[in-house]
């Protein structure tokens, strides 16, 4: 075998491999593709479920200062102050808007 034969084999072998290769790269890009899909749909679902527990939390908060608990009902007094401004804001845009 001449030296062309033998480097060609070696060329032909080094493209398998790197064929070979490629190809498990591929699988590995579909796999971890897949894995931050599920990723995704988990943090989405994650978040929601915080986003419910916030608004389930601000609830109880709230109805524990309406049955008279001490520690939320300045979380209550400034909330409903808070509303009240909001109001009052309208009301003169209102009569702003009625001249």
């Amino acid at each position: 075998m001449n030296q062309n034969d033998h480097n060609f084999m070696k060329l032909e072998q080094g493209v398998r491999r790197l064929s070979a290769a490629y190809r498990d790269i591929i699988k590995e890009k579909k796999t971890l593709e897949k894995e931050v899909e599920a990723l995704n749909k988990k943090l989405s679902v994650m978040q929601s479920e915080a986003l419910t527990m916030r608004n389930d939390n601000e609830r109880l908060r709230m109805a524990s200062a309406l049955l008279g608990d001490t520690n939320h009902r300045r979380l209550m007094k400034t909330r409903v102050n808070k509303l009240i401004k909001e109001l009052d804001v309208c009301i003169a845009q209102i009569k702003n808007d009625k001249k």
